[in-house]
């Protein structure tokens, strides 16, 4: 997910989501918003895209660039990003995107930090055990961080679970303090 998200960029995430279920292109759109993203992620793109010296030809030239197949509907949307300074909110828009279409299709995104690296299928079985326990198609990014010295640390949304060594000692140490 993008640093800032504004809560303008969530109701035109909620717009766009709408057009692409009746449309019937979820795919297409994820792959424009992605797009829009990669315009617009850096201020200083947005900058010169919003630039006085910036013709609607010229910026849709540059869409079309980065995205050859867009639609004449996906196009209209930068457009009015564009015209009504809202560009900056791109990666907003894309992260707010990401998460509405992840609740449609039933999934959702864990990062799981282990101490060391995980194979293929110890990282499939994670998913899978996580996926019976929360219901949803579970998609798992790993991280490395060698100070919770072994086991796992798993968020799911703003569920925590921390198996690692790290917050077993933590714990033991609380415990042992209240005592």
């Amino acid at each position: 997910m993008s640093g800032t998200r504004d809560v303008a960029g969530r109701r035109y995430a909620v717009a766009v989501l709408e057009i692409a279920k009746n449309s019937g292109e979820l795919g297409a759109w994820q792959e424009a918003i992605e797009n829009l993203d990669a315009l617009t992620d850096n201020p200083a793109y947005v900058e010169i895209l919003q630039g006085d010296g910036m013709t609607d030809d010229t910026f849709q030239n540059i869409v079309r660039r980065v995205m050859p197949d867009i639609s004449s509907v996906q196009i209209n949307l930068f457009r009015l990003l564009r015209r009504k300074n809202r560009l900056s909110l791109g990666p907003s828009i894309q992260s707010f995107f990401k998460e509405l279409l992840d609740d449609e299709q039933n999934v959702a995104r864990a990062t799981v930090t282990s101490a060391v690296p995980l194979d293929e299928s110890q990282t499939v079985e994670i998913a899978d055990k996580l996926s019976t326990t929360i219901g949803k198609k579970i998609i798992v990014e790993t991280r490395l961080d060698s100070s919770i010295i072994g086991g796992l640390v798993i968020r799911v949304g703003d569920r925590l679970i921390d198996a690692s060594t790290r917050g077993q000692l933590g714990a033991l140490r609380t415990h042992i303090a209240r005592s």
